[in-house]
């Protein structure tokens, strides 16, 4: 089964222009679905995402569709390879833009952010911090930068 994500995954990257090896092995296939550090309940992660709201003056919505929510290594997120693979592929306006590259990890791991400007993804460290991961280029910060925008809509946890 990993194999066959591990496939699908390079398939669809090299559709959209990334570049990845024609044959999968089986580190590239351990790669492909990133193992959580732990998990942290459903309160925990809906307060560490309202207090992010506060602080930047939102009044998103958060959709947590489980109990027990995942939580991830920032170096472990940093290295995986759909980060690397994803940021890869060539933008193109209406065609694959943010939406479609915070797709592509929402489908992976990561959860989904909305601003009032761009779409992109988020996780939640083994310390209970909260990231933003910018698919287009793999990077990770805590605080948005302008061209993200300013208004958080949504939060849509994986």
């Amino acid at each position: 089964m990993k194999q066959e994500i591990g496939k699908l995954l390079c398939i669809i990257g090299k559709a959209l222009g990334a570049v990845c090896s024609e044959e999968s092995t089986e580190k590239d296939t351990e790669e492909v679905q990133l193992v959580p550090y732990d998990t942290i309940d459903i309160n925990t992660m809906s307060s560490i995402l309202l207090y992010k709201l506060d602080e930047m003056g939102c009044t998103g919505e958060i959709y947590l569709p489980d109990a027990a929510c995942k939580t991830y290594t920032k170096s472990s997120v940093l290295d995986h390879y759909a980060l690397v693979e994803i940021s890869g592929i060539d933008y193109i306006a209406e065609v694959h833009d943010c939406d479609d590259f915070a797709a592509l990890l929402f489908a992976d791991f990561a959860g989904l952010v909305w601003t009032n400007t761009h779409a992109l993804n988020w996780f939640v460290d083994e310390n209970e911090t909260l990231w933003f991961v910018e698919p287009q280029t793999g990077q990770l910060a805590q605080t948005l930068e302008g061209w993200q925008g300013n208004d958080i809509r949504f939060f849509v946890g994986r």
